[in-house]
């Protein structure tokens, strides 16, 4: 064994490198890597390195800066989103409730009254109807729940951002084939003017339809 493959024998167990030999212009020369260097390179934190300790106070200024912009941005948005969120579903389950008393009436062949509540049991003489309403069959047709007349659905109070109105007297029924009286459409209104208002739309047909614009295509007026 020469000493050239005595010196690359002895490197290569002590290294794990085979061949350490690199040939260049200058011809083959020995690359004096040390057992340290061979391994996966290690990044340690002192005074030449100082990034790798964590970030200045500067980036993080800069961070929180960007972070509050993006909040002030963000926030309102999502805010209108809900508010719009609650106008569409308390809509959605007043004409639900509407199409519920108008199948009673036709299916039961009598009258039934929509009217605003506040305590679930009978009728408020109010045009609040986001304190809640109720659906019930008017047996002496006074278009007041008297004890016995039995509730078909009680429907709780709007969330406190919602305003509800109706044209008066503030109550609406249906006849035995299904027509109503009185038509109108029910206003329903963010107070925080957050959300568009929507209105639920009632035909003397007693058919009711959600729309964005009161009947005739005019605005929405959302006053008491």
């Amino acid at each position: 064994m020469n000493c050239n493959s005595l010196r690359k024998s002895v490197f290569g167990a002590v290294t794990g490198i085979t061949d350490p030999i690199v040939t260049g212009q200058q011809g083959s020369r020995m690359i004096p890597v040390t057992h340290q260097q061979a391994k996966t390179p290690q990044f340690r934190c002192d005074k030449q390195t100082p990034r790798h300790c964590g970030y200045s106070v500067l980036e993080l200024v800069f961070v929180m800066a960007l972070v509050a912009v993006m909040m002030t941005l963000v926030v309102p948005a999502l805010s209108t989103t809900l508010a719009q969120g609650r106008v569409v579903t308390a809509s959605h389950d007043m004409m639900a409730d509407l199409q519920t008393a108008r199948f009673t009436a036709i299916s039961r062949q009598q009258v039934v009254v929509v009217c605003p509540s506040i305590d679930g049991d009978s009728c408020a003489n109010s045009s609040r109807w986001e304190d809640g309403w109720i659906l019930f069959v008017d047996h002496d047709a006074d278009r007041r729940r008297s004890s016995g007349e039995p509730r078909i659905l009680v429907h709780g109070a709007l969330p406190d951002d919602i305003q509800l109105r109706f044209r008066r007297p503030h109550r609406l029924f249906y006849r035995p084939d299904g027509s109503a009286w009185p038509n109108g459409h029910f206003r329903f209104c963010s107070k925080s003017r957050k959300a568009k208002p929507r209105a639920v739309i009632i035909y003397r047909t007693g058919r009711n339809r959600v729309s964005d614009q009161a009947p005739g295509r005019r605005k929405i007026a959302c006053t008491e």
